[in-house]
């Protein structure tokens, strides 16, 4: 059975997002040691201006707990985000960005930004996609 126009619209819509996210994985890493998932929760933290549970965090993303949990380790390990106890629960804990991970997300935003607008430009698909 040949594609449907759906299956056909749907490949165009992975192999670009594809290429989206191998770019931006790419300058992400050289430029500012981040990978897409760390990205992406940054921009669900960006967002809040109040503590936040990494479970919540993970509900708001496409990454898993544990990804998350690893991921947000790592955020603390750099001095993007910082980690409490919970209140009311001694075995849990919430997170939020500091001021350098705020600073550090807008920089890498603007980055993102500008690769998009790029790829929109190379790219129809993309750029039918993104209008």
């Amino acid at each position: 059975m040949v594609n449907t126009p759906l299956a056909d619209r749907w490949l165009v819509l992975v192999r670009v997002c594809s290429q989206m996210n191998q770019r931006i994985e790419r300058t992400l890493s050289a430029e500012y040691d981040l990978c897409v998932s760390a990205y992406e929760i940054m921009e669900v933290l960006w967002h809040e201006a109040e503590w936040m549970r990494p479970g919540e965090v993970s509900t708001r993303t496409s990454r898993s707990q544990p990804q998350v949990s690893r991921l947000l380790t790592q955020m603390v390990d750099a001095g993007y985000v910082t980690r409490a106890p919970a209140p009311g629960d001694a075995r849990g804990s919430h997170v939020k960005l500091t001021a350098s991970g705020r600073k550090m997300f807008e920089t890498a935003a603007a980055t993102v930004d500008g690769l998009l607008g790029e790829l929109a430009e190379e790219n129809a698909d993309a750029r039918a996609l993104m209008t």
